[in-house]
């Protein structure tokens, strides 16, 4: 792989999508900025990356704060003073309600962290990319980003948007050789997806393991993905040899639920 020695920021990284694909790139050899609203799920996540024997550097931070995210950078300035490789993983699940009954609180806060976040973190990482024409830039989006699920506005507003973002940030970065783009998870195995099924469960008043095997019912293999089927694609969109060429794309990874 070619991201040995790369300075790969990443976020979200303390559990789950966000820490597997830490994992991994440090196993590949990158060097690495992590960086979460969780500080103990966080320090254990770079305990786990030292003992691999990979650089590592970790800060707290909240997604729905512009300055948290410039501490971020200023941290990423002052230990590595450049960045190769950007995964833009934090998110939120977001209120599971009807439209009617969300308040303009929980939009604004989904969207602060599933939308604006990532722009931000574009924003700040972009002009060390464009400097030496090299950059890898991919954002977590879903599935829900192209198939909406009733119940879940601001979620699925959030990840279209966050596909439209990836699609027009690839189209000004492209002259640069950056490449910019989304993966669109489907079900993926995780506290969070547990938490999504008992908002369901309760929002359509049946039980948990009856929503689970309807819901797996529409993936064309019957199950969840896990997190390193994620992180792999995000590995292989960082590479720039297995990626010189792709940008601008949103891969499904969701074991066949949409095709599109």
């Amino acid at each position: 792989m070619s991201i040995t020695g790369k300075v790969a920021l990443i976020t979200g990284s303390a559990d789950g999508i966000g820490k597997s694909i830490a994992l991994l790139f440090a196993k590949e050899g990158a060097r690495l900025m992590i960086c979460d609203i969780n500080p103990e799920a966080l320090q254990k996540t770079e305990r786990e990356i030292r003992d691999i024997g990979a650089d590592v550097a970790s800060i707290q931070y909240d997604g729905r704060s512009l300055t948290d995210i410039d501490r971020v950078f200023d941290k990423l300035r002052v230990t590595y003073g450049d960045i190769d490789i950007l995964i833009n993983n934090t998110g939120i699940a977001g209120p599971t309600k009807p439209v009617t009954d969300v308040s303009p609180e929980e939009w604004d806060e989904t969207l602060e962290v599933n939308l604006r976040g990532p722009f931000y973190f574009m924003k700040k990482a972009a002009p060390y990319m464009i400097r030496k024409n090299s950059g890898k830039i991919v954002c977590i989006a879903s599935q829900s980003g192209k198939n909406p699920l009733p119940n879940r506005s601001p979620y699925c507003a959030s990840k279209m948007g966050v596909i439209g973002l990836v699609r027009c940030v690839a189209s000004e970065l492209g002259q640069y050789e950056i490449n910019v783009n989304a993966i669109c998870p489907g079900m993926v195995e995780g506290t969070r997806l547990d938490l999504i099924f008992e908002g369901l469960s309760k929002s359509r008043a049946i039980p948990v393991e009856e929503l689970k095997k309807e819901l797996l019912r529409n993936n064309m293999i019957e199950r969840p993905a896990s997190p390193d089927d994620v992180a792999r694609m995000a590995l292989y969109l960082s590479d720039d040899e297995m990626c010189r060429s792709v940008t601008g794309q949103d891969f499904n990874i969701n074991c066949g639920m949409v095709v599109h």
